[in-house]
């Protein structure tokens, strides 16, 4: 195995980069873990190898319908297995649960970059995205490769003002950003439109910071016990306009980060 860690800064957009994988941070107020998961089934249903990354306490799991007992961790202190670790949920999505492993390699622990680089070589599932289901914690330097993070916003004063201040967060680090901002359960397109113009413009003369408008998702439109097990969420396979909005949005993340469904 090529000892990635070893020769160039560490950070997980290097390491996805290396193995022709797209990387995608997903941030926000509640809901954001249901949108991570809507997002990976709607990417799988356009033929993408999804892999989800959780910073969170098992949620995405939970929201598969899965229960995570171990996490990345556990592999790097030699207590457990990948197989033990990394959950397959429908649809092929896999979900790595890896709350403490993240932080220790964006602090810039080897041994923890080493281990997710070899499970990434070694796993009999061959991904070509990866969504990072949480913020990243602020870290990296002058010269890393931008991040790519996927903002949630929900049409609500609370989530507007977290928005903003996990963007003041990033963009006050040395390592560079392109944000995107999606609208979670906007009554309208104007309506979504209104917040996300509202948010650019304050981050734009305040911080500098450019976000781009990646679309809105309408509020569900079928009873929960009609979506994902576990009753989280809307099942990306339905004809809702969520449903609808999901693929939209999952076909401009696709292309936008340049996805090589051929590569790996």
């Amino acid at each position: 195995m090529r000892d990635d860690g070893c020769d160039q800064a560490l950070g997980l957009r290097r390491l996805f980069e290396r193995r022709g994988m797209a990387q995608l941070s997903i941030a926000g107020t509640a809901g954001t873990t249901a949108v991570t998961l809507d997002l990976a089934v709607a990417l799988a249903h356009l033929g993408r190898r999804v892999l989800i990354l959780d910073r969170t306490l098992g949620e995405a799991a939970k929201g598969l319908g899965l229960k995570a007992r171990f996490e990345l961790a556990h592999v790097i202190h030699g207590e457990k297995c990948v197989a033990d670790v990394i959950l397959r949920g429908p649809d092929g999505i896999h979900v790595l649960p890896a709350a403490r492993s993240l932080v220790a390699i964006d602090a810039g622990d080897r041994d923890a970059y080493r281990v997710l680089s070899e499970l990434l070589d070694t796993s009999r599932e061959r991904f070509d995205i990866c969504l990072v289901n949480g913020l990243p914690p602020a870290s990296g330097g002058a010269g890393s490769a931008p991040r790519e993070v996927l903002l949630v916003a929900c049409p609500t004063g609370a989530s507007v003002t977290e928005a903003y201040a996990q963007i003041k967060t990033l963009a006050r680090e040395r390592t560079p950003c392109r944000f995107r901002v999606v609208v979670n359960r906007a009554a309208s397109e104007r309506a979504a439109l209104s917040l996300y113009s509202s948010l650019a413009e304050t981050a734009r003369r305040f911080l500098s910071a450019r976000l781009d408008y990646c679309g809105y998702l309408p509020g569900d439109t079928i009873p929960p016990a009609h979506g994902r097990r576990g009753g989280r969420g809307v099942a990306a396979g339905t004809h809702s306009p969520r449903a609808h909005a999901f693929t939209r949005l999952a076909e401009v993340l696709a292309s936008e980060t340049s996805v090589n469904h051929a590569a790996v």
